[in-house]
């Protein structure tokens, strides 16, 4: 168990996972966030920052062998918010006080080192009370708050991580500090295309690293995507068109850090956090709609841009499409023969055979995966590492530069 100084606070980790299904795409993204919670604990081990670290599942996973890592069974169907308040109800209960604690979505810190840990850790002990640190306070991917008890003033319990600062904010009167956004503390694994840009940049820890290392053929139709379409970042002739929950912080990125011209729509961010009744509206659903979606990705959108970074929740949300999370996966993955819903795979047909290349994903793709992506094509392109994927559409493009 890790030795904390009596001079700070006493505080503890939860990492949480579960929730999937049986089938092929679910079940390549529960097999990744187990590896990546198995990291993530480790990495909080190490940052010597927290009293004991708790792993919540659904099922029997690997942890690392420290006293200071347990791991918890939820029942079946459990909530987040009955499972966070069972935590916290626990940590009442305890002998020695523990004065907060830290939850992490197990996709939240794939790219988190130790002193991220840290970082996060200070700014909660150092925090007043009544206060909740987080990534992102709009749409949280992991967030520390105390006392330990402070969830439990939310009624009803929150469904969700990701609007637990906002209604701390709306219904506590919390004090809600963000840690500084980069690529680092905002991307997440939430999709099967956040796995695809893993695969590319080859940056994460050991046991989720060598997983991806392991699934690089059923993510190989997603990264290809992706790496095309981030070799038009480095070409002043191309323009990139990004779609869906982007960010002003994201552009002001991509304008000074990319060398072609940008075209964005960004359109229902806090789509997560919106409150229940919320209809999405999408400006490129409905053109495609209008226009079909063979149409719409292999003759109208190929005219505006050179390459394309898109986010189908707000399309699949505007269109109101009846489909499961295997479809969803398996759309990410660009593995149309797998999806049941027809609309959905002619939307997916249609990204596969449009002549530019086109990415898709969920917000991760068209926030932190741009700069990770960027970085990516830059450095290969200046030689200082090797290129991820060795094709002849990047020979030529590298040719032209």
């Amino acid at each position: 168990m890790t030795q904390l100084t009596n001079q700070q606070p006493t505080i503890e980790a939860l990492i949480m996972l579960g929730g999937m299904g049986q089938n092929p795409a679910e079940t390549l993204m529960q097999k990744a966030l187990e590896a990546a919670a198995f990291d993530l604990a480790q990495i909080c081990h190490e940052s010597g920052e927290f009293a004991e670290i708790t792993i919540v599942a659904d099922s029997n996973i690997n942890t690392p062998d420290d006293e200071a890592v347990s791991l918890q069974l939820s029942r079946p169907h459990a909530t987040f918010g009955n499972l966070i308040n069972q935590f916290s109800q626990s940590l009442s209960q305890k002998t020695t006080k523990v004065d907060g604690y830290v939850y992490f979505g197990a996709g939240s810190g794939p790219l988190l080192t130790s002193d991220d840990i840290q970082i996060l850790s200070k700014l909660l002990s150092n925090a007043d009370p009544n206060s909740c640190v987080t990534n992102n306070r709009y749409s949280a991917d992991f967030f520390g708050v105390r006392p330990t008890n402070i969830l439990e003033s939310l009624n009803p319990p929150p469904v969700s991580d990701n609007n637990v600062p906002i209604r701390l904010i709306d219904e506590n009167k919390t004090s809600v500090i963000e840690m500084k956004r980069s690529a680092i503390t905002q991307f997440n694994i939430d999709v099967p295309s956040d796995l695809a840009t893993l695969s590319l940049i080859k940056s994460s820890g050991p046991e989720l690293k060598a997983f991806i290392a392991q699934k690089n053929a059923v993510l190989n139709h997603a990264a290809s995507a992706q790496w095309r379409a981030s070799q038009h970042f480095l070409r002043k002739d191309s323009e990139v068109f990004i779609y869906g929950r982007t960010s002003s912080r994201v552009w002001s990125y991509l304008e000074t850090e990319t060398a072609c011209k940008i075209r964005i729509i960004s359109e229902e961010r806090g789509l997560k956090s919106a409150p229940e009744g919320h209809r999405a509206r999408s400006i490129l659903a409905y053109l495609i709609q209008v226009y079909g979606a063979q149409e719409f990705f292999c003759r109208l959108l190929p005219q505006f841009c050179s390459a394309a970074f898109i986010d189908l929740i707000p399309i699949i949300e505007h269109m109101e499409l009846t489909c499961s999370r295997s479809d969803r996966f398996s759309a990410y993955l660009l593995h149309h023969h797998d999806i049941e819903n027809e609309l959905l795979k002619e939307i997916i047909v249609a990204i596969t055979e449009s002549p530019i290349p086109i990415a898709v994903g969920g917000h991760s793709l068209v926030s932190s995966s741009l700069e990770i992506l960027n970085q990516l094509v830059w450095d290969v392109a200046d030689n200082l590492i090797p290129s991820p994927i060795k094709d002849s559409y990047s020979s030529t493009f590298k040719a032209k530069l």
